[in-house]
C-alpha cells in the first residue's frame, strides 16, 4: 500500500451561526488519508465528522482563512467553479439513505450518474453493466428502487458512485440503516472495491464494528475535536482517550462483562495471593502458552472467566479477565513476568496489599 497522501485537510474550523451562539462543528482539525487508505472516522452523532468531511469535496468550506484542502494534488479551495466541479467527480459519495429515483429503472439510476461523462449512448451502456456486475446486481437492472432490499438499494447506490470511476468513495453512516447481515456484506463489498480498484475509501460511522472489519486506520472525533488518530491496530490495542476506550468496548464487550464477573463470588471474596487482572494482548504475544507458563514456572492457576479473541489486519488481538491464584510472592512475579512478556496488565481487584497495581 502507498504511503502517499490523497487526502490533507490542514487548519480545518467549520462554524455555525446560530441566534445565541456560535457552533464549532470541526475544531482546529489537521487530517491525512494515504491513497489506498481504507480510513475509518468514528464519533457520535454530531461529533462532526460528517460535517469534516463534506469539506474534502468542499461542499461544505471551512470557515477559517488560513484552512488548507488538497485533494489529489490539488488545492480545492483555489479551484473555479468548472474546476471544482470537474474534480468532486473524482470523488465518489454514499449516503444512509439511497436517494434512488424510484421511477426509473435500476440501470436508468445508474446511468442517470453518465449524463455528463462525454460517452455514448452504447459506451453508457455497457459502463451501467460493468458497474452492476460489480456490486452483484446485474439481474436487477430492470428492477425499480422498491423491488430491492436495503442492502440492494445501497449497492445501486455504490455503483452510481463509481460511475465516474473516483479515487475517493465516502461513505457517510451508510451502513448505519441495514440489519448486521446485509452490514457485513456492504463492507466486505468495499473492502473489495478497495483491493480490485484502488479506491481510497473514507468510512464515516458511529459503530467500531464497521471500522474494525475493513479500515487500516482510524480517527476518532468528538465535539468538532478529532481526539486519537493511527493505525486501527495500534488503537484498538492501545487506546489513549476515554471515549476510544468506550468505543472499542461497544465491540470487545470489556466493561459489560466485567460488570457481571465483579458479581461472581470468586471474585468478591478473594484471599492473600488472589487478583482480578484484564489482560490485552498483540501478535506473538497471543501465541505463547501463557496460562500453562504460569502454572509450571510460578505455581500460580489462572481462572479465566472472560475472553476475546480477534483478527485485526491479520494480527491476534485478544482480551481476558481471569483471576490468578498463588502465593503473595508468587503472583506477584507472575504479573511481572506478563508484563515482560508483551502482554498488558491491569490489575482491577486485589486480595492483598503486596500486589501491586503496577507490577
Amino acid at each position: 500500500m502507498s504511503y502517499q497522501p490523497i487526502i490533507e485537510l490542514k487548519n480545518i474550523d467549520v462554524v455555525f451561526k446560530e441566534p445565541e451562539r456560535e457552533v464549532h462543528a470541526v475544531d482546529n482539525v489537521q487530517l491525512s488519508i494515504n491513497k489506498g487508505d481504507i480510513f475509518g472516522i468514528v464519533g457520535y452523532s454530531g461529533a462532526g465528522k460528517s460535517t469534516l468531511v463534506r469539506v474534502i469535496n468542499l461542499l461544505q468550506r471551512p470557515t477559517n482563512q488560513d484552512a488548507v484542502v488538497r485533494v489529489s494534488g490539488s488545492d480545492m479551495l483555489q479551484l473555479k467553479a468548472k474546476e471544482l466541479q470537474a474534480k468532486r467527480r473524482n470523488i465518489g459519495m454514499i449516503f444512509q439513505h439511497f436517494n434512488l429515483m424510484t421511477s426509473l429503472t435500476i440501470a436508468d439510476n445508474v446511468d442517470f450518474a453518465l449524463k455528463k461523462s462525454g460517452l455514448n449512448k452504447d459506451d453508457r451502456r455497457k459502463r451501467v453493466t460493468e458497474l452492476l456486475e460489480l456490486v452483484g446486481l446485474v439481474d436487477k437492472s430492470h428492477d425499480y428502487p422498491n423491488q430491492l432490499s436495503g442492502g440492494q438499494k445501497q449497492r445501486v447506490g455504490i455503483a452510481r458512485a463509481l460511475a465516474n470511476r473516483p479515487d475517493i468513495l465516502i461513505s457517510d453512516e451508510a451502513t448505519s440503516a441495514l440489519d448486521p447481515k446485509t452490514t457485513e456484506s456492504i463492507l466486505d463489498l468495499l473492502a473489495d472495491l478497495n483491493r480490485k480498484l484502488g479506491l481510497t475509501i473514507v468510512l464515516i460511522t458511529h459503530e467500531m464494528d464497521a471500522v474494525k472489519q475493513i479500515c487500516n486506520r482510524v480517527a476518532v472525533m468528538d465535539a468538532g475535536k478529532l481526539i486519537e488518530e493511527g493505525d486501527l491496530l495500534q488503537v484498538f490495542s492501545q487506546p489513549r482517550a476515554e471515549l476510544t476506550k468506550d468505543f472499542i468496548d461497544t465491540t470487545t464487550h470489556i466493561q459489560s462483562s466485567l460488570e457481571v464477573v465483579e458479581k461472581q463470588a470468586i471474585v468478591q471474596n478473594l484471599k492473600p495471593g488472589e487478583v482480578l487482572v484484564q489482560l490485552g494482548y498483540v501478535g506473538e504475544s497471543t501465541d505463547q502458552p501463557l496460562i500453562t507458563t504460569l502454572y509450571k514456572q510460578f505455581n500460580v492457576s489462572a481462572n479465566i472467566l472472560f475472553g476475546n479473541l480477534e483478527i485485526l489486519q491479520d494480527t491476534p488481538v485478544g482480551n481476558l479477565l481471569v483471576v490468578l491464584s498463588g502465593t503473595p510472592k508468587e503472583t506477584q512475579k507472575a504479573l511481572v513476568f506478563m508484563q515482560e512478556s508483551d502482554v498488558q496488565v491491569t490489575i482491577l481487584k486485589s486480595g492483598d496489599k503486596e500486589v501491586r497495581p503496577n507490577a
